[in-house]
């Protein structure tokens, strides 16, 4: 089992240091809460803090997995006027609609780019990248208006290099990263437990099926397929 910034997952026990621990309101499911800690935090992250979007902005989400459709479901939160969700299954933009997207765009019957300028007149303000491809990361970019800001969550490959029309600097268009959506773990957390408890933040949507630690390879081929948000994994108690 790999390690990643210092976490570890799938365990029935885990000894943590105490700047890891944040608490939580006792009445939030803890089924629930579990997804808060990296697909919510980081999609919902992207959105208010690292690209700090404003009321009625218009916002792109590139790839409907539990990272792009909570960015979706955070872009709603902060009151963009539109969100245009962007993926290659019916099923997920269809989920997208539920948690806040106000337009789709079906990637595999249509060039996404033009099809944003399309729906936007010229583009939007705001992009965010949730696959972590070098093709869609230059998209992001690519479908944005003057002075629009593109935001990269997904894991682009080490030594890829994206390529953009550096022409287009002109337009004061940028583009950036978030990594864990820029998140006060003490800070964030609780306010995300506190949107889902208002209703604001739907978390029950994102859950495609709950699972057993034993139906985890299941869980790992129903990933890769991209066919579902996410998978809950429960323990007995």
């Amino acid at each position: 089992m790999h390690q990643f910034y210092e976490l570890s997952a799938f365990a029935e026990q885990m000894l943590v240091h105490e700047h890891a621990v944040v608490k939580i309101r006792p009445d939030m499911p803890l089924d629930r809460a579990a997804l808060i800690g990296c697909a919510v935090t980081t999609g919902v992250g992207a959105v208010a803090n690292t690209a700090r979007i404003e009321m009625g902005a218009t916002v792109a989400v590139i790839g409907c997995g539990g990272v792009g459709l909570s960015a979706v479901n955070g872009a709603a939160i902060a009151g963009a006027g539109r969100i245009i969700a962007i993926d290659i299954q019916d099923n997920k933009l269809d989920l997208a609609r539920e948690l806040g997207a106000t337009d789709t765009v079906n990637a595999a019957a249509c060039d996404p780019v033009e099809a944003v300028r399309e729906l936007t007149g010229g583009g939007v303000e705001y992009s965010f990248e949730a696959l972590g491809l070098k093709k869609t990361s230059e998209q992001a970019y690519e479908m944005l208006r003057r002075s629009g800001v593109a935001t990269i969550i997904g894991m682009v490959p080490e030594g890829q290099k994206l390529e953009i029309d550096a022409a287009s600097l002109l337009y004061e268009k940028r583009i950036q990263g978030s990594n864990m959506g820029s998140t006060r773990f003490r800070v964030d957390m609780p306010r995300y437990v506190d949107f889902y408890l208002a209703g604001k933040l739907h978390l029950d949507r994102m859950i495609s099926r709950r699972i057993t630690l034993d139906q985890i390879n299941e869980g790992f081929d129903e990933l890769r397929s991209g066919r579902f948000a996410r998978s809950v994994i429960t323990f007995p108690q």
